[in-house]
């Protein structure tokens, strides 16, 4: 169990690091010299950065040993352009069978995401939550393999939000319009809404600047949908 927290709190110390950017792509991480500026002993240390490589930001490397992942920009649009595809009908199809106990579930969803939000640990929390309350939604769309292919791009799309911090973005309000427009039974809204808060996530992971390339498959996909 102490060994457990302290690997904790070797996964946070590094996870902040990475995020505020002290630790760049390809900087490599000594488990042994890291053991030793924290005071800890090895077993925590590989604990922690297994934990890291699940969330893709490490990586293991012939010859170099564990590196801080690069963000793969290309991957970060195509996932978005992908979940702008599936998530506008299955938003759309599912806004008219929300019943109120799924509104409910929402609103509570919405709820943990935004208290949660304010926590230090808000990175960390983002992807579980920000899943939960979308899935609520898309689960009314009754079709549990688009769910899961959903669910799927999610965790890959987290993969890449994970090398930066959310805290303090727009993604409360966000889910807030979302929820209204359920409420609303407003389908266009609830789909253009959807459609901003995934917009929202690529911009803050693109370099500044990013502009969405015309004739792209994401300029595509939100032509088409």
């Amino acid at each position: 169990m102490i060994t457990s927290r302290v690997a904790d709190r070797v996964h946070d110390e590094l996870r902040r690091r990475i995020v505020a950017g002290e630790l760049a792509p390809g900087d490599r991480i000594d488990p042994t010299d890291l053991a030793a500026s924290l005071g800890v002993s090895r077993t925590p240390v590989r604990e922690a950065i297994l934990r890291l490589d699940a969330e893709g930001l490490v990586e293991r490397r012939p010859y170099r040993g564990v590196v801080v992942s690069a963000v793969d920009y290309a991957a970060a649009e195509d996932i978005a352009a992908l979940r702008i595809s599936l998530e506008s009908p299955a938003a759309r199809t599912a806004v008219p069978r929300l019943v109120p106990a799924d509104l409910e579930q929402m609103r509570a969803a919405h709820e943990a995401f935004r208290t949660a939000a304010r926590r230090r640990d808000a990175d960390r929390s983002f992807g579980d939550l920000n899943r939960e309350f979308h899935l609520v939604l898309y689960r009314r769309a009754g079709s549990p393999g688009l769910v899961r292919v959903i669910q799927d791009l999610s965790i890959r799309s987290e993969r890449i939000r994970v090398h930066f911090s959310m805290r303090g973005g727009p993604a409360v309000e966000e889910h807030e319009a979302i929820l209204r427009a359920c409420e609303a039974g407003d389908v266009t809204a609830a789909v253009e809404a959807t459609r901003r808060h995934i917009l929202a996530v690529l911009y803050r992971v693109m370099p500044p600047g990013y502009q969405i390339p015309a004739g792209s498959v994401l300029d595509s996909a939100l032509r088409s949908t």
